[in-house]
């Protein structure tokens, strides 16, 4: 079953590396659901894509270069919400009718009063490092409209959230690549040092020199090897070792003893004291258990020894998708590549780059996530990326998914 499985996996590339030349073409309207007017400019495009065009003053397009595959179709235009529909190439409508829902001016009035009069001072930079990245490149990434986003922070829940009515703009310098990316929603939660962010990127190349043409080439392939959209591409074809990944079973297991007193902590505070009152109240030995207990690590980590093949945690949904599922954590290293020197000295904190870049993934709520031929995977929120990939994931080191090397 597994032999068959990789030789099907690798007859589904084939079969998509020659059905992606295909070029097919959709059509559609876009008009205002309140009024029926055509909506003149309005930005449409594939997400996570350079495809895309603009209605023109009968709300017309027609977004040509539509490649093999399943996509989320973005429709924005300022002072509407956006729409996102997901087509395949192979079943594409005549003709789409879109209509778009004004946002209502008068909500927005009253949600912009809470926003943060100095946000950008206040998180400017914040954003920036979790949503541009601190990589190198990001060193010549630019954001040109930071005035469209708007702030809000909650000192009660300790949580930072981040709007943009406008699609931000972010010169990417370091790959050749104007980003025009609809923000749907940021959030920061400084309690569990979590951030979390989503939205619809359009990409767009930038014109150069021939010289800059090649050290954008360049950089693309050096950020594409090792990416999370490289190893999706090569767990489709069931190439995983062939192209330098090595996978391994991480369990991760939780130390309930911890959990059990800190929730003693929780209880007491939440009573009205305070933690040196409840230590006080403490017997002294037991008080030196607690602080022993506290001082452990929340989990106790156990990676496997033995490497898993790709048909182990991969296998064919359709004709046209795989299917990741698996239990626990994975962790990926990839050995055709060190860890860049920023990585280790920030996340790290080490000055050694010797290592083997190493990412890992697990799978939220146990919900499998779908993997196209492209590296496309889906819902990408049943996904959590740590390590490597939970860094060098960001906007100064993303690349279109129709982009191949």
């Amino acid at each position: 079953m597994k032999k068959w499985l990789a030789c099907f996996l690798f007859w589904l590339t084939a079969a998509f590396g020659q059905a992606y030349a295909q070029n097919f073409v959709l059509r559609g309207t876009i008009t205002d659901s309140a009024t029926g007017k055509p909506v003149i400019g309005a930005s449409i495009f594939l997400s996570n894509t350079s495809i895309g065009t603009s209605a023109n003053n009968s709300g017309q397009f027609t977004l040509n270069r539509v490649p093999q595959g399943r996509f989320n179709l973005v429709v924005s235009c300022l002072g509407y919400l956006t729409y996102v529909q997901s087509i395949n190439a192979d079943k594409l409508p005549q003709a789409l009718q879109i209509a778009l829902t004004p946002k209502a001016n008068e909500l927005s009035a009253v949600v912009v009063g809470t926003y943060d009069q100095n946000g950008w001072e206040k998180w400017g930079k914040l954003f920036l490092n979790n949503f541009i990245g601190t990589s190198n490149f990001a060193l010549d990434c630019t954001l040109k409209n930071q005035e469209a986003l708007k702030f809000r922070y909650s000192k009660k829940r300790d949580f930072l959230q981040a709007f943009a009515d406008d699609a931000l703009i972010i010169e990417n310098k370091a790959m050749g690549y104007m980003v025009h990316y609809k923000l749907e929603g940021f959030s920061f939660d400084f309690a569990k040092h979590t951030v979390f962010y989503f939205g619809f990127p359009l990409f767009e190349e930038m014109e150069g020199s021939g010289r800059k043409q090649q050290k954008w080439k360049a950089r693309r392939r050096e950020a594409y090897y090792g990416s999370a959209m490289h190893f999706m591409r090569c767990l489709y074809v069931n190439k995983l070792p062939e192209n330098g990944y090595e996978i391994k079973r991480l369990e991760k297991i939780p130390n309930v003893e911890k959990r059990r007193v800190q929730a003693l902590y929780g209880y007491f505070v939440a009573n009205g004291h305070s933690e040196e009152d409840f230590e006080n109240s403490l017997p002294k030995d037991t008080l030196h258990y607690y602080k022993r207990i506290m001082d452990q690590p929340d989990e106790t980590q156990v990676l496997h020894k033995e490497p898993l093949r790709g048909d182990s945690i991969a296998s064919a949904a359709d004709s046209v998708t795989a299917i990741l599922s698996f239990t626990d954590y994975l962790q990926i290293t990839y050995k055709n590549k060190k860890t860049p020197f920023e990585y280790t000295q920030q996340v790290l904190e080490k000055t050694d780059a010797s290592d083997f870049i190493t990412s890992q993934i697990t799978l939220l709520n146990n919900h499998p996530v779908f993997v196209l031929y492209n590296g496309i995977f889906y819902q990408p929120q049943d996904l959590l990326l740590t390590g490597y990939w939970a860094w060098s994931e960001k906007i100064a080191n993303m690349l279109p998914f129709d982009y191949w090397p």
